[in-house]
């Protein structure tokens, strides 16, 4: 049985009322500070418990808002509201997925594709998470599985947006060897091969080139950045195909960046292995959303 295709929304079947919601916030914005210690007030004026991140960088006594480490942030959250662009929204995916708590994002920031609504919002939104009503969506996401040159595993991580296999010397390009399933598709010598995901294909992908999809389209992109190629296309590759990249020929060294946020090294001889992930990130809806608006509205086009 085929898996459901990803960014179909879920209608809600009556969410009970949160019991505790976590807040992310870019701590070096005050514009975000502020909006979360107001939605903080908002929550706790209704008895909800409300959870912040130590690493986000509260002022020194704040009230209202228990503050955990990152790495116990998303235990018994039912919602986490987000503060900030899409890099502050990617980070509290990595706090929140592992738990299967729903994220609402508030932007913040330039574009903002991820947010939910926009900072004027906030009691509206914190009104509608307090009653229950938001329908939840869900993301795919990519795994990322690296081995030495025997085989071993050596790192493993995972991404909201992309995984990018770079160079690490400015002055030389890489050559990756990129596999799918069993077959050699292509020698590709360039800076970087980004594998990215549906909800990526706005993000670094688009920069390099990269086609937009919709986020209810099951693939994974190949784009080539800076190809040294005649072949200077996009692959578009079924989530289900094993997918692998490997540095081949002489100095090329690499790295492999997860959504900007984490970069693994890649041994001499070794290889990137990349799939579709086991959980997905889910995100909460205050309304029927539409991709191809939010498109042209983050692009200006008419």
């Amino acid at each position: 049985m085929l898996p459901p295709r990803p960014g179909l929304e879920h209608p809600a079947a009556g969410h009970p009322p949160p019991k505790a919601v976590g807040l992310v916030v870019h701590g070096g914005r005050t514009e975000a500070i502020r909006a979360a210690a107001h939605a903080a007030a908002l929550l706790r004026s209704t008895g909800i418990d409300v959870v912040g991140s130590l690493a986000d960088g509260w002022p020194e006594g704040t009230r209202d808002v228990e503050l955990r480490q990152p790495a116990e942030f998303g235990q018994g959250l039912d919602v986490v509201i987000v503060f900030g662009g899409d890099g502050t929204f990617l980070r509290a995916a990595y706090l929140a997925r592992d738990c299967g708590v729903p994220l609402l994002g508030v932007n913040l920031g330039r574009l903002g594709f991820l947010s939910e609504v926009e900072a004027g919002q906030v009691p509206h939104a914190v009104a509608e998470i307090v009653a229950g009503r938001f329908e939840v969506e869900e993301r795919m996401t990519l795994t990322v599985a690296i081995h030495d040159a025997d085989g071993a595993l050596v790192g493993t991580s995972w991404a909201l947006n992309e995984a990018s296999v770079e160079r690490t010397v400015p002055q030389r390009l890489i050559v990756l060897e990129v596999r799918v399933g069993e077959v050699i598709f292509a020698h590709v010598p360039a800076d970087a091969v980004i594998c990215a995901t549906p909800t990526g294909s706005t993000a670094y992908a688009f920069s390099a080139g990269g086609p937009i999809l919709s986020p209810r389209v099951d693939a994974i992109l190949l784009v080539p950045v800076a190809p040294h190629s005649l072949f200077a296309r996009t692959l578009v590759v079924d989530p289900r195909e094993a997918l692998s990249l490997r540095p081949v020929g002489g100095d090329n060294e690499c790295v492999v960046t997860c959504d900007g946020r984490e970069t693994l090294p890649v041994p001499p001889g070794g290889q990137v292995r990349v799939g579709r992930a086991g959980s997905p990130v889910r995100l909460a809806r205050l309304g029927p959303f539409d991709f191809y608006e939010r498109v042209r509205d983050k692009f200006g086009l008419r």
